[in-house]
């Protein structure tokens, strides 16, 4: 029997393309369907499974051509170390002797918190669903088992595959060889399943509900009120779209900076009504683009776009306040008091109540250009100050007082 308790964490990951690219991509690699958030089910994987810890991934291929180059790019230019691998042979050279391998099926889904959660594991696993008919989509390993796509192995379960045929199905044959070896199998819970957390792919309906899956959990993840109600219903219905075309794309990664660079000229121009719809606009973009590439989630950084983004909307801000002169510039500490304020609330914990505008740059911007339009832009400014200052006491008194509550409780 195979030892199976391991301390380290699985760092390498095999998987499958060979039902990928070539649907996902021509042969030049110059485009690729929007099958998944705007790239291929491969593409996705990767990134998942990168923001989980794993650092190199081992594609089984039949051949290698252009759209698997292009693919090896893409992910490069991630920074992710990918290597094609044609047999069990192959494998051994990318191994050390100590290495833990998570094991991936071609066409699955699976939910990055589930990943995380099974990459934490001590011991080496077949993961299991039960052989139910909702269930069917997953490979069999006996009458009543079917196999959830994921497994974890060590470097000897690997060894097994060293005279396995360049014809044979590597992660097909390393589950038949894991089961031999008694392997434990680890039955994951059928909510996996019904869900979505898990899932196999296998068709056009099923890339379209992942799509909308996970635009719908981008859009949640941005808190704000104008965010959810009005940017969240019109993300859903473009950002598909922009999937579609690399151009589309590109042009979302700039758009919020342009916009912003509109604002700063209209600022300093002395047209702050101007400026401040421009602020949305660039606010707006910056949204979109989130949306889009899901950046900022999982743990993955949020990249110069949204820092440029924001120092330009600051910009614009303290230009118009600067050629404001109706008030002798005060509104230059106004402007220094709401970008204090609004950044002090992105990193105090409050209420949904609270969040819904203090974490609402789209709603602050509306208020600005309102307010600028009837009264000028520095008394604006004021405005947002008070309320952002009022929300704040109202939200740090209601919380004191339902700590009081809980502690007599």
């Amino acid at each position: 029997m195979v030892t199976v308790r391991m301390q380290n964490s699985p760092t390498v990951a095999l998987m499958s393309v060979a039902s990928d690219v070539s649907n996902n991509a021509d042969v030049n690699g110059a485009t690729a369907r929007s099958d998944v958030a705007g790239g291929s089910l491969i593409d996705y994987q990767i990134t998942m499974l990168a923001r989980a810890g794993i650092k190199r991934f081992l594609i089984e291929v039949e051949n290698i051509d252009g759209a698997l180059i292009a693919l090896a790019d893409r992910c490069r230019s991630k920074g992710h170390i990918v290597d094609f691998v044609r047999n069990g042979a192959d494998i051994q050279r990318y191994l050390d002797a100590n290495d833990r391998i998570w094991v991936q099926s071609g066409q699955l889904y699976i939910q990055l918190s589930l990943i995380e959660t099974l990459l934490k594991a001590t011991e080496n696993f077949v993961a299991t669903v039960d052989g139910r008919d909702e269930n069917a989509g997953f490979e069999r390993i006996d009458l009543n088992t079917r196999w959830a796509g994921v497994s974890i192995v060590g470097t000897e379960t690997i060894a097994l595959l060293k005279d396995l045929p360049e014809d044979w199905s590597i992660i097909s044959s390393l589950l038949r060889q894991s089961v031999l070896a008694k392997i434990p199998f680890r039955p994951l819970p059928q909510q996996h399943v019904v869900n979505g957390t898990l899932n196999v792919l296998t068709g056009a309906v099923d890339f379209s509900d992942l799509n909308l899956k996970i635009l719908q959990q981008r859009v949640a993840s941005q808190p704000g009120l104008v965010e959810a109600r009005v940017f969240g219903p019109i993300f859903t219905r473009v950002v598909p779209v922009i999937w579609h075309s690399s151009t589309a794309v590109t042009a979302t990664n700039f758009a919020s900076i342009v916009a912003g660079l509109g604002a700063v000229a209209l600022g300093l121009g002395g047209f702050p009504t101007l400026a401040c719809i421009f602020a949305f606009a660039a606010i707006a973009g910056n949204s979109m683009r989130l949306a889009v590439s899901g950046e900022g989630q999982g743990g993955v950084d949020i990249r110069p776009f949204s820092a440029v983004t924001w120092t330009l909307i600051i910009m614009a801000m303290f230009g118009s306040a600067y050629s404001d002169v109706t008030y002798n510039n005060t509104g230059l500490f106004a402007a220094f008091a709401v970008a204090s304020l609004a950044f002090l609330s992105q990193r105090t914990m409050m209420p949904a109540w609270a969040k819904q505008l203090l974490y609402s740059p789209a709603a602050l911007a509306i208020i600005a250009t309102v307010g600028t339009a009837v009264v000028g832009f520095t008394l604006a400014l004021q405005c947002m100050m008070v309320l952002q200052l009022g929300i704040l006491l109202i939200a740090s008194v209601r919380g004191e007082a339902d700590d009081k509550k809980a502690k007599q409780a």
